[in-house]
């Protein structure tokens, strides 16, 4: 919570961080009302407690190329139920607690053909494991000629109709060549 000198409410509601600095949530905000605003970096002290370091500024120009020019004024450091009063400012600045949410960002994606390609891909593959029952052969030809075949299946599958029909289509083809 911002307030004035008065102790009226400025700004009164949570600051999402959406930027991060160094894997730490930031956020710059013009405080309503005022010509200034606050750079927010949530960072830990030594103890693991969060910690918001508030870093005000006060745009006084702008340079040749476009970029602002920037009053700098002392940093304040809020921790949980902390309140700091900013004489330079004016203000006194309150953290009543912090706030955990997750953010969603929805932008387009080129590549998202190919993820979705993918995903049907995987999905068809795994209805045919779980669908179509397992079958294995295997086939060891001997130096003499002969031909050794072990079969392994689901115990749902007809092996006697499956294996058999395997065998008649091999004898035929030997007997042929």
């Amino acid at each position: 919570m911002i307030r004035d000198a008065e102790g009226k409410p400025l700004w009164d509601a949570q600051v999402p961080m959406t930027d991060s600095v160094r894997d730490s949530p930031y956020v710059t905000m013009a405080v309503p009302g005022r010509d200034f605003g606050l750079q927010l970096l949530l960072t830990r002290d030594i103890e693991g407690r969060g910690v918001v370091l508030v870093l005000p500024y006060r745009v006084i120009g702008e340079n040749l190329d476009g970029k602002p020019i920037t009053q700098d004024f002392a940093p304040v450091t809020l921790r949980r139920g902390d309140t700091r009063v900013s004489d330079e400012l004016g203000v006194s600045l309150e953290l009543t607690d912090f706030g955990e949410y997750t953010l969603l960002i929805a932008k387009r994606d080129p590549g998202q053909g190919i993820v979705w390609l993918a995903f049907a891909s995987l999905i068809t593959g795994i209805a045919i494991t779980f669908y179509l029952p397992r079958r294995r052969i295997w086939a060891r030809v001997a130096p003499d000629g002969r031909v050794g075949l072990v079969w392994r299946s689901d115990r749902y599958v007809d092996t006697e109709r499956e294996f058999g029909r395997l065998l008649d289509d091999l004898v035929a083809a030997r007997r042929a060549g």
